[in-house]
């Protein structure tokens, strides 16, 4: 075990000891990680470089008594960036993040081979001198996990791999305060040097060097690249220290970080035993109080003979049972419920990128603004189709109130809504989409579309103008128009204002067992040729009339077979995707065809080479032969 009782006698030790790391992960982290495995990760299992931090031993104090804290490395939604921005106690702590694709990919790691795999490199670093210029490579984490995206629950285990060179004894005495040796003013400007030293380099200024002049108590700081000039120019009246950033929070044992730094000091300069500054302090918290920081002498005899061979790699953190094991942490009572709904919505079309649909944008689907001319059986369907895509912008227009008829026909609308036929539907259909999914922008707009056929009244024309003016406002700021209207002429000035406007219309209409979905296509500014898909009255002989006057009651409503709403949606819904992936697919195919017509080109060219280097041959080959023959002749 190795971190010790805080309260053992400091005689009776024998054998050094070290407080283990422990984990200390954000919320934001497992958000962070949710995204990424979605965005970016999808099925991939390769290890991804993150960062982390840990601290100074901490001073935390209640009822004045000291709280023993453990040392904490701490990551959250920053360790996914290459740089952070550090505390004046903070230090920087690489790391390995490896995600597993189901948890029994998790329980299938080599957790053994993965630790020694990272002992094994960080031996190499040591030897290579890697960790001479760059210090922070003594110091790392490993990170396995697993993420339920569906319960957000995340199974993980931190490893701080730790070279094992043998038993290492304490020689002489136990620790003593560093104050013990320096005069407080001395080591007041040790702390004033070494925040110096750090604010020069802060990712490798965990581990340093400290000369000490004996007669005057003057300390310097100095790097691990300038440590064998230090130990080279000491003299009698000069001590050097292996100084470093200890987490520590025990008196008498010092930090996890130590152990690698102990194996570096043996490989590097193969001495056998070392004077090791633990380093607690910094120039703002010795001003507040005592020194927390200690020196150790170490004795390092047991640790020869090893080699990277059989040198073995501990550091796998303890579960909560202080067993070995991995920990779990559910955050489903944690996320803020809408941002729940919000990620949980789009989960279904973030898999369709990893496998079926890797092409699907769904950020453009998520600014695309959708408008709903229509707010009924096709208008409520073709809504929530469009939310399973990833549309959150709906806007619905219509001038009908909800029935009792509505609910069982139209899934945006309840029995409450159709209680005294006072909801209007477009108003109505917004606010029960908003309920389904908190984080849609929708809004309802009671307008009457003029139909051609349909006569006014004098005191009509100033409303239908200003619902003129409003529609085409509405037309003219969104991207995608569905017509989702009950009659044939209210279809044609909405018609009218997309082809005007060049905006991209979806036309869908439903009889009692046949449907028609059709999309109204527009020409392309980019696009030389003029031929562009025509629009629901392209076909017609005569102009639209008035089709509801005279009308029973079963041909003025919709009166369609059951089932046939959702179809329709469900195709008009889809076109505006599904025209953007055949477009991308039309685009690769022209690529790919470009690709082939090139290297048939290349083919040709050097089929022609060929021909010419073959014909060269022949031109020679017939004047040698001819000069043969000449010679032949002359000596006949």
């Amino acid at each position: 075990m190795e971190t010790p009782t805080p309260g053992a006698s400091s005689r009776a030790i024998t054998q050094l000891k070290f407080q283990n790391f422990s984990s200390c992960v954000d919320v934001s982290f497992w958000h962070t990680l949710s995204q990424k495995k979605l965005e970016e990760f999808k099925l991939s299992t390769s290890p991804v470089k993150i960062i982390g931090t840990y601290g100074l031993a901490s001073n935390l104090q209640k009822d004045g008594k000291s709280l023993k804290v453990p040392a904490r490395v701490m990551i959250d939604e920053g360790s996914f960036r290459d740089s952070k921005v550090l505390d004046n106690d903070a230090f920087l702590i690489e790391g390995l993040l490896m995600n597993a694709n189901t948890v029994e990919d998790f329980k299938a790691f080599d957790k053994r081979k993965i630790i020694q795999d990272a002992g094994s490199a960080l031996l190499e670093d040591i030897k290579s001198g890697a960790c001479t210029t760059e210090p922070s490579k003594l110091n790392k984490y490993l990170l396995l996990t697993y993420a339920n995206l569906k319960t957000h629950r995340y199974v993980y285990w931190f490893a701080f791999p730790a070279l094992c060179l043998g038993d290492i004894l304490l020689h002489g005495s136990a620790p003593k305060p560093v104050t013990d040796v320096l005069k407080k003013d001395k080591f007041s400007s040790l702390l004033q040097a070494y925040s110096a030293f750090r604010a020069k380099s802060p990712k490798n200024a965990s581990y340093f060097a400290v000369t000490i002049d004996k007669k005057t108590g003057q300390a310097t700081i100095s790097s691990l690249s300038d440590l064998k000039t230090s130990l080279g120019n000491q003299t009698p009246d000069t001590t050097c220290y292996f100084g470093f950033a200890d987490p520590s929070t025990l008196e008498l044992y010092p930090g996890w970080p130590l152990r690698n730094y102990l194996a570096y000091i043996h490989h590097t300069y193969n001495l056998e035993s070392a004077q090791i500054l633990c380093l607690r302090d910094t120039a703002d918290s010795w001003t507040r109080g005592s020194t927390r920081s200690i020196l150790i002498d170490v004795q390092l005899t047991k640790a020869t003979g090893q080699s990277g061979a059989t040198a073995t790699t501990k550091g796998w953190e303890m579960n909560v049972k202080g067993r070995p094991g991995a920990r779990m942490v559910d955050l489903k009572s944690v996320f803020d419920p809408k941002m729940l709904a919000k990620t949980s919505a789009d989960l279904n079309l973030k898999l369709m990128r990893w496998r079926s649909l890797p092409s699907l944008d769904t950020e453009l689907l998520g600014k695309a603004k959708c408008l709903m001319l229509g707010s009924g059986t096709l208008g409520c369907n073709v809504a929530r189709t469009l939310l399973g895509w990833g549309i959150r912008h709906i806007t619905f227009v219509d001038n009908g109130r909800v029935s009792y008829s509505n609910p069982v026909r139209q899934p945006l609308f309840d029995y409450e809504d159709s209680i005294g036929g006072k909801s209007w539907k477009a108003e109505t259909a917004a606010r029960n989409l908003k309920k389904i999914c908190p984080s849609m922008v929708s809004e309802g707009h009671n307008i009457t579309i003029p139909m051609p056929g349909h006569r006014l009244h004098q005191s009509e024309i100033k409303k239908v103008t200003e619902d003129c003016k409003q529609l085409e406002s509405l037309i003219v700021s969104h991207d995608l128009i569905f017509l989702l209207t009950d009659s044939r002429e209210s279809r044609w000035l909405p018609s009218v204002m997309c082809a005007a406007h060049g905006k991209r219309l979806i036309n869908a209409a439903l009889g009692f067992d046949t449907l028609v979905v059709m999309r109204h296509g527009v020409r392309d500014s980019k696009e030389k040729s003029s031929t562009h898909l025509g629009c629901y009255f392209c076909n017609d002989v005569v102009a639209p009339t008035d089709s509801l006057s005279d009308r029973t009651l079963d041909q003025q409503c919709t009166v369609t077979r059951p089932g046939g709403a959702p179809i329709a949606s469900a195709l008009a819904a889809g076109q505006h995707p599904r025209e953007r992936e055949k477009e991308r697919e039309r685009e690769k195919e022209r690529e790919k065809e470009r690709e082939r017509e090139e290297e048939r080109e290349r083919k040709r060219e050097r089929r022609e080479r060929k021909r010419g280097r073959e014909r060269a041959k022949q031109r020679k080959k017939r004047e040698r032969k001819g000069l043969s023959e000449r010679e032949r002749e002359k000596e006949r």
